[in-house]
């Protein structure tokens, strides 16, 4: 089939609001899949470039124009030469980490990690470097290469998942992202055990699917920090047993609970970490516990004062976490099943908004007015 126009939300440069454009979409290449996005999830991962905190300097013109999006479900459409993992119709979501199955990180089950993600968020197509997206002719940079904020763009296979046929569009998208990378978190990252103590960092989207991970895996008590009370009122009903409204504030709480040990696992799931926030939270988390760091920081290195003594001394660690330490091609399955059983309440974090509203959307999602805005699409429900 010929070039199609798609509806598309695109930045056009830093601090910029989000613009829904037309744009051409030209057909499919070997090895790729044009897909119809049904919902597509407001991940801060794009706040982070849409802002230019995560853009390098002088790297604007690699970056902008760009679409937007990464975390999103929908159904293939079309399919290009070569392709026999989907077909037309198939119910899919992205991997913004896309997995080619053969890597030394893909056959250990570490798939978010697989070499083939290496150039994930350079300009191209993830095929062959060409430009398959245009806004009048200009080609425009895809976010992790998938460009989910629009009716349809064209995508490797490599970055498509299937999903069950009764998984909800919206969940499925949120699991695709936000879900997992906070259930992962606090799961396989952080290893919460029964009986700990964990304290999870910020509470939209990433911290709720952290808070439950930590529940669901048996913690005795989760402190959930957040700014907006609306999201602390939440946290409790995913299963935070106790809240506050900064790390500070909750050194008194686990002090409390631990009978001044310090909290087993501590998550950072904030929009944005800053060196504050990774040095308390590095203060409350006890001996032999773990910090994790989920969020992202602007670009570059950051100078952050830690008391180095507190590692050899008490055997804290510190440890990244990429899409919650999770297998993609593993982690959809199993967390759709958590949801089928109503073990993981995805629906509660969501709002929906059409895609003419990203910018309110946004904007709900900044002042904590919601957990994790989703966008919904001009296409299958």
């Amino acid at each position: 089939m010929g070039s199609r126009k798609s509806l598309a939300a695109v930045v056009v440069g830093r601090e910029q609001p989000w613009q829904v454009v037309e744009i051409d979409v030209s057909p499919p290449a070997a090895g790729e899949v044009l897909v119809e996005w049904a919902a597509a999830g407001l991940c801060h991962s794009d706040e982070h470039f849409r802002s230019g905190d995560r853009v390098g300097p002088g790297t604007d013109a690699a970056v902008y124009p760009m679409l937007g999006g990464h975390e999103a479900a929908g159904v293939v459409a079309e399919v290009g030469p070569g392709v026999t993992r989907f077909a037309v119709g198939d119910r899919v979501c992205a991997s913004f980490s896309p997995t080619c199955g053969h890597c030394r990180y893909c056959v250990s089950g570490r798939g978010s990690l697989c070499n083939g993600n290496k150039d994930f968020m350079s300009r191209g197509q993830l095929a062959d470097g060409e430009y398959r997206h245009h806004l009048d002719g200009e080609p425009l940079y895809l976010m992790a290469k998938l460009g989910t904020f629009a009716e349809r763009t064209v995508v490797s296979d490599r970055s498509l998942l299937p999903i069950p046929d009764d998984l909800p569009f919206p969940a499925a998208c949120l699991i695709s992202c936000g879900v997992a990378t906070g259930w992962g978190s606090a799961v396989e990252t952080a290893g919460t055990r029964p009986g700990d103590i964990v304290v999870v960092v910020g509470c939209g989207g990433l911290g709720a699917a952290a808070v439950q991970g930590a529940r669901n895996a048996g913690a005795a008590a989760i402190v959930a920090v957040e700014p907006f009370a609306t999201r602390r009122d939440r946290a409790k009903t995913f299963g935070a047993t106790h809240t506050a409204a900064a790390v500070a504030d909750a050194r008194s709480i686990v002090d409390e609970l631990t009978w001044g040990q310090g909290a087993d696992r501590v998550i950072l799931t904030p929009s944005v970490v800053t060196p504050a926030i990774l040095h308390d939270g590095l203060a409350i988390t006890g001996k032999d516990g773990v910090l994790v760091v989920t969020g992202m920081g602007p670009f570059g290195e950051t100078p952050v004062p830690l008391d180095i003594g507190a590692f050899a001394l008490f055997s804290k660690q510190i440890r990244g976490s990429l899409f919650g330490g999770l297998d993609p091609r593993a982690a959809v399955p199993r967390l759709a099943e958590l949801y089928r059983r109503g073990l993981l309440d995805i629906d509660s974090m969501i709002t929906t908004y059409p895609l003419a509203d990203i910018n309110a959307a946004l904007a709900d999602q900044l002042e904590g007015r919601n957990v994790r805005g989703v966008l919904t699409m001009n296409g299958p429900r």
